[in-house]
This record gives structure tokens, sequence and C-alpha cells, in this order.
């Protein structure tokens, strides 16, 4: 397993920021290795979201998210998966001053197959710093 944590703050509106953290429908746009996304906003709890990812292999996963803009926390849980056996994590956006947004994302992830846990780190850690940049990006762009 794997845990990963990161806090910036971004040169960004933060009701921008979270608006764009909770467009999954576009995460295909910005977001590396992401090839679709199909969004259920039916349950009640908050969204349910498939992605379909291409990283080393092909594969998708469902998550359960919920939202909420007052405070600036989006978490999510993994609902079903052909390759994680676990992901979890959250964003917490926060105002940082005027066209500032201080973002705290946090995650946690395994494979069903063995990954060793200094690989499955160094690969979740790195990703993170450009993964924020590109969120930041797809929020300026409105």
């Amino acid at each position: 397993m794997a845990q990963a944590d990161i806090e910036q703050v971004l040169n960004v509106d933060r009701d921008q920021f979270f608006r764009t953290v909770v467009a999954y429908e576009r995460y295909r746009d910005f977001v590396e290795g992401c090839t679709r996304v199909e969004v259920d906003r039916t349950p009640a709890a908050g969204p349910r979201v498939t992605y379909f990812v291409s990283l080393i292999k092909d594969i998708s996963y469902t998550l359960d998210h919920t939202e909420n803009a007052q405070t600036g926390r989006v978490t999510w849980n993994l609902v079903d998966s052909d390759f994680l056996k676990k992901n979890t994590g959250h964003w917490e956006i926060d105002s940082a001053g005027p066209g500032k947004t201080r973002v705290r994302y946090s995650i946690e992830i395994e494979f069903k197959i063995p990954v060793p846990g200094l690989i499955l780190n160094r690969l979740v850690k790195s990703s993170l710093p450009s993964m924020l940049k590109n969120f930041e990006k797809q929020a300026k762009k409105g």
C-alpha cells in the first residue's frame, strides 16, 4: 500500500479550483492517463464515478465521492476495480487570500497484484506535483 500527501498554495481562486476538482467529466482533458469518465450523480450521498485510465495497462475503477463546497472538502472511497484493492483519499481546498488557494491532497492506494512498497510510494508521490499543476492550469481556464 502507498500513501501520499501534498500541500501547496496555488495562484487560482478557491471556488474555481473546487469546481475543477468536482468536474469529473472533464478529467480526460487534463489528467494524465485518463481516457474516459462515467459519472452517476443520482446517489444521495454523492457522485459515483468510474474512471478509465491507461497507465502500465488499461484499468478502470469506481469511486464514491462526497463533496462539500462550503468546507472545500472532497473525499472518495473505492467501490469496484479490476486492478485496485484500495483507493481512498481527499482534497481540502481553502482560501489563502485573494486569488490564492491552499490545497491539501491525500491518497492511499493498493493494487491487487503485488507491487513493492518502495516502487509504489515513489510512483504515487512523484506524480502529485504535476497533477496539482494540471488542476491549477485547468482551473485558470475556467
